[in-house]
């Protein structure tokens, strides 16, 4: 957090986020809370609560309190032991099914709602424990319910109720994978289409739909934005001197010194060809220049290894600075006039950096401006 403000502009997407899971949780509570409407109808108007009334009104008020329990959890600790919680539901159940019929219950439907959440959630090993659970204490619940209530215990229907977890447990499990490789698959994709694929930092087409971003941030928290426009001083008689493998080398030790020299809340660019772009916001343009300067000195101080037949060789960058709102309201023309300053910079002898409001002014009266500052 930079002044109070929010430190990166993907706060928005963490509160689109949150408010998204906040309303999932809530969706999944109205749910919790009908499903046990729902069974307390069924439990109170079937056959068996005239001779268990009192342990069916027992047991549905221990669950009240555990769902109004999991309700002020979920509330306050969002989806934290989400998975435990799940496996209590599957106990619950149970004791549901163990008081309103054993294996003539029909509640075993609602079985599927945890195994298919945890499905979705987890992996398979995970989907594969749960559903064993879930066997195994149905199956108990089934038979102890026998013994207790002499409901009589039909085997080949219970064979069948577990088969149909198991193919439930499986079927979901399979469709999360293929969902979560559909997923990664997309985000890689995404990844590259937002990269450069030479230097890993981002290229012009992201540049060009984040500034958007960042131009409602800067206007909405009264901050600015700072663009660095930097060019490797030349650079085309480097590749055809060295080759283009040499020049590829260059832009990629270039590229992690910038990273090396800026925030993590900074957008690094590769413009196109030699020519890098920094943005930083929330920055005096003061302080923004000598981000340039740093970047401009760790350069200068790489003397790159070309083998036996060049030896080693010093390469400098110009830059360019402008700043928005300051230098103009319109975020286009601020990328022009960082790229004016760039210009001037390599019209009086290269390797400098020149804000906007530098224009005109001799290299002499740069660096003695530098040298005061």
């Amino acid at each position: 957090m930079v002044d109070g403000k929010p430190d990166r502009i993907n706060t928005r997407k963490d509160l689109k986020g949150s408010r998204y899971g906040n309303q999932g949780i809530i969706i999944m509570l109205v749910y919790r809370w009908l499903v046990f409407l729902f069974t307390a109808v069924l439990c109170i108007t079937g056959s068996s609560f005239h001779t268990q009334g009192y342990s069916i009104l027992e047991t549905l008020a221990v669950i009240a309190v555990y769902n109004g329990a999991v309700t002020a959890y979920c509330l306050n600790n969002g989806k934290k032991y989400a998975g435990a919680l799940l496996y209590i539901d599957i106990i619950a159940i149970s004791l549901l099914i163990f008081f309103s019929g054993g294996i003539h219950s029909d509640l075993y439907i609602f079985y599927f709602l945890p195994l298919c959440l945890y499905g979705i959630r987890n992996d398979m090993q995970g989907t594969i424990r749960i559903t064993v659970f879930t066997i195994a204490i149905y199956t108990a619940a089934c038979f102890y319910s026998d013994k207790l209530f002499n409901y009589r215990l039909n085997w080949s229907r219970m064979i069948i109720y577990d088969i149909l977890f198991i193919l439930a447990a499986f079927g979901i499990s399979r469709l999360s994978f293929e969902v979560k490789k559909y997923d990664e698959l997309r985000k890689k994709e995404f990844r590259l289409a937002r990269t450069d694929k030479l230097t890993g930092l981002a290229n012009r087409h992201y540049f060009d739909q984040k500034i958007k971003e960042e131009v409602a941030y800067a206007d909405n928290w009264n901050s600015v934005i700072n663009i660095l426009m930097f060019d490797l001083d030349n650079f085309k008689g480097y590749n055809d001197s060295y080759g283009h493998a040499a020049g590829d080398k260059l832009l990629k030790l270039f590229s992690d010194i910038v990273k090396q020299c800026i925030r993590k809340s900074d957008i690094p660019v590769r413009y196109g060809g030699e020519e890098f772009l920094v943005m930083i916001r929330d920055m005096d343009i003061i302080i923004a220049k000598s981000v340039g300067d740093r970047i401009r000195k760790q350069l200068e101080k790489q003397c790159i290894r070309l083998g036996h037949k060049f030896g080693r060789q010093v390469v400098t960058a110009s830059c360019g600075i402008a700043q928005y709102p300051a230098h103009s309201r319109n975020i286009k023309c601020v990328i022009d006039m960082a790229d004016q300053a760039l210009y001037h910079a390599k019209e009086i002898g290269k390797n400098i950096v020149v804000c906007y409001d530098e224009i005109g002014m001799t290299r002499e009266e740069l660096e003695s401006k530098q040298a005061l500052s």
